[in-house]
């Protein structure tokens, strides 16, 4: 998986687009508030780490749709990250 960039998803603190090289279409991503809950980082920390966190959850989960099947994720549906996915 790479990833070339991610945004904040305007209005929502828990979501991001991440955009995989070669792909116009983001990745939905959320960090669930639960989640979010258990991590001792700011805001701007846990966006910067978003692609680290992405990329873990690539590791952990073998279904995570890959660069050719990262359309499958979708806004109802999204590329869910834990608080696990930061621990380094």
């Amino acid at each position: 998986m790479r990833i070339s960039h991610h945004e904040r998803v305007p209005g929502h603190h828990n979501r991001w687009h991440v955009y995989l090289h070669g792909h116009e279409t983001p990745l939905p991503v959320e960090l669930p508030d639960e989640e979010r809950s258990k991590l001792d980082l700011s805001d701007e920390e846990i966006h910067e780490l978003i692609p680290t966190a992405v990329e873990r959850q690539h590791i952990d989960v073998p279904d995570l749709p890959d660069e050719e099947d990262a359309r499958d994720a979708s806004w109802d549906a999204p590329v869910r990250v834990m608080q696990t996915h930061f621990m380094a």
